[in-house]
């Protein structure tokens, strides 16, 4: 018996292309909100709708450092400021590296400078150093700890680098700054002033 191959109908009913465009538009776009919904709960499942939007669209699949990437656009996330603002100040007496802040929020090194850059107006290290300026405002105002002590408690090496990042922020050296601020009659609104700048991250 003969073998042919069989025809091709071409006057089958096909699927409008627009028709099969929407479609899938709607497809990816439903499961992309549930990824956006789902990141912060529950990652590997945020990363498993993502991959199935990205087969849709026949796009390579994603990791989870593409997925967060991916889904925050320009700043960061209300609770991305919260995390690493509430991580920086634990941690205060430590060195804190940027890949361990992007970590925290789950983005890249690169993304998360620029996102934490849009959100603050400073790049992570320079507001890292700010916050251990105000730690140590704080220590001076209310104990008797002597610089160098302050320093290390604030993250900082020695006095030295106190005295070097507290002068290029306040613009005098902190025994300066120490002994204007605690003269009668100002010390306390200063405390004050200190303890909310320090508060500023409960805020997000």
């Amino acid at each position: 018996m003969s073998h042919f191959a069989t025809p091709v109908d071409h006057k089958q009913p096909r699927l409008p292309l627009d028709k099969f465009a929407s479609e899938t538009s709607i497809k990816v776009s439903a499961l992309l909100l549930n990824a956006v919904k789902l990141l912060e709960e529950d990652e590997t499942i945020a990363i498993d709708l993502v991959n199935q939007a990205s087969s849709l669209l026949g796009t390579r699949m994603v990791d989870g450092n593409d997925v967060a990437d991916r889904i925050v656009v320009g700043g960061l996330a209300p609770w991305q400021i919260k995390r690493v603002c509430r991580f920086i100040d634990e941690r205060i007496s430590y060195t804190i590296s940027l890949d361990e802040m992007a970590r925290q929020v789950k983005l890249s090194t690169s993304y998360f400078s620029a996102a934490f850059k849009n959100s603050f107006g400073v790049s992570p290290h320079n507001y890292v150093i700010k916050r251990r300026v105000e730690f140590a405002k704080d220590k001076m105002l209310n104990s008797n700890a002597p610089l160098c002590e302050i320093a290390l408690d604030c993250g900082l090496s020695d006095q030295a680098h106190l005295s070097r990042v507290f002068r290029r922020i306040t613009g005098t050296t902190p025994s300066a700054w120490r002994r204007y601020q605690t003269r009668p009659n100002i010390g306390a609104n200063v405390g004050a002033n200190v303890r909310a700048k320090l508060a500023v991250a409960e805020i997000y």
